[in-house]
């Protein structure tokens, strides 16, 4: 064979083209596979097995359909997983422990867990767990950098008893746990170490009514230089500096909303200079002007999520943005359903589009695939994820005819590997 000939000129001569064409193909990356990650509360919610751990499922990225590939192991079937989050780099996952007494240790609060992801076929192996700092850890969050871990620490329902004397006469006093935020170093390995920071609600007085603070949610603004946490025990937001390279959160500023409110999820437009909120006890969706520049936080408009005719109970829980920001949808545990609203840009307020069921009992959490096409609701007290088909045109979302039985689903994420 002519040892000048080009790459051009070999693959022209009759067979080589074809071996040549055959070796080229054998050197094809094989197609990127979504995963959804589904964390399970056990029995209870709060109690002991049945159910429990992380499920991964391929997505199926035409008909939105899912298909189970792995499961942890026994040794998590208690693993009460309340939240995920999912490092940028797609290697590590993290999962709260939702539980007051890790290991079951009185007084030891929860726990987070770290997890290495295979990026061959998405199966997790367990690195750490740290404590909480914190009792019933229901938030988690990581930073675009993948340096820092953030908790939210709910606290307990309950009082505890302490006897004291007020100007010499004894009285019951009932303190609540702390609600906190703990901030977490991200080793090279993904591991956790303990937490570095951990920021403390204010208190409420012992001598007024009501429940103590409660960390239900954290939050990056779009710039990633602020961390915003939502307080549904005494209706407050807190906003932090964050740098990715400290080991301490800067100093926080609160921001009081309507008693009553309890503002529980927060969700950050991508380029806008707003965010959105869930109130969970009044049935109601707020709009906030964010202020990158000073942590400021303003409130534009307010507007409700379900039909006045709906006289039972219910409960607002998560909120999430469509993908293309035109959207804004929270899900509503009572009614059963997805409130959509139309985010107006210029000014932030909310345009109602529509109110749908989503099929199944007690939405807590729902999330979209990257695509923005199909999103995914966990009905907790019906056992189930459903799968609905969004029109990203008008915002409106249909049911695709997927669904997947799972125990008590908790949280999804989603990760293309």
């Amino acid at each position: 064979m002519n040892p000048n000939l080009s790459r051009r000129d070999l693959l022209s001569v009759p067979g080589v083209a074809l071996a040549g064409r055959t070796a080229l193909s054998a050197y094809q990356p094989s197609p990127k596979k979504l995963y959804a990650y589904v964390s399970s509360w056990t029995k209870g919610p709060f109690g002991v097995g049945g159910g429990g751990g992380i499920t991964a499922f391929t997505v199926n990225r035409t008909d939105g359909s899912l298909t189970q590939v792995f499961k942890t192991g026994p040794e998590f079937d208690g693993l009460n997983g309340g939240n995920l989050c999912i490092s940028a780099n797609g290697r590590f996952l993290y999962c709260t422990q939702e539980v007051p007494n890790l290991n079951g240790k009185a007084g030891a609060g929860g726990g987070v867990h770290a997890f290495a992801i295979n990026q061959e076929n998405g199966s997790l192996t367990h690195l750490n767990t740290q404590p909480s700092m914190g009792v019933n850890p229901c938030f988690i969050i990581i930073d675009r950098t993948g340096n820092r871990v953030l908790v939210a620490n709910h606290g307990d329902l309950v009082k505890a008893v302490r006897v004291a004397k007020r100007n010499g006469v004894p009285v019951i006093e009932n303190p609540t746990d702390d609600g906190t935020v703990a901030m977490f170093v991200v080793k090279s390995d993904g591991s956790l170490e303990p937490a570095c920071d951990v920021a403390v609600f204010e208190r409420r007085p012992l001598t007024e009514p009501g429940s103590g603070a409660a960390a239900h949610s954290v939050n990056f603004d779009n710039t990633g230089r602020w961390v915003v946490a939502c307080d549904v025990g005494t209706d407050h937001i807190y906003v932090y500096r964050f740098d990715p390279a400290s080991r301490t959160l800067g100093t926080g500023k609160s921001f009081r909303t309507p008693p009553g409110r309890a503002p529980r999820h927060s969700a950050f437009h991508a380029h806008l200079p707003y965010f959105f909120i869930t109130n969970e006890r009044e049935s109601i969706l707020t709009s906030f002007r964010f202020d990158s520049k000073t942590g400021d936080v303003r409130s534009i408009e307010t507007i409700p999520t379900i039909p006045a005719d709906f006289k039972e109970r219910n409960s607002l829980s998560d909120i999430r943005i469509h993908p293309n920001g035109k959207f804004v949808y929270a899900s509503n545990r009572g009614h059963d359903s997805l409130v959509i609203v139309r985010i107006e840009e210029e000014t932030g307020k909310m345009i109602p589009v529509d109110i749908v069921s989503t099929l199944g009992g007690n939405p807590r959490e729902f999330d979209f695939e990257p695509s923005g096409r199909f999103l995914y609701v966990g009905n907790q007290t019906t056992n189930q994820m459903m799968t609905f088909a969004v029109d990203p045109d008008t915002g409106k979302m249909t049911p695709s005819g997927a669904k997947m039985e799972i125990p008590k689903p908790s949280c999804v994420k989603f990760l293309m590997l």
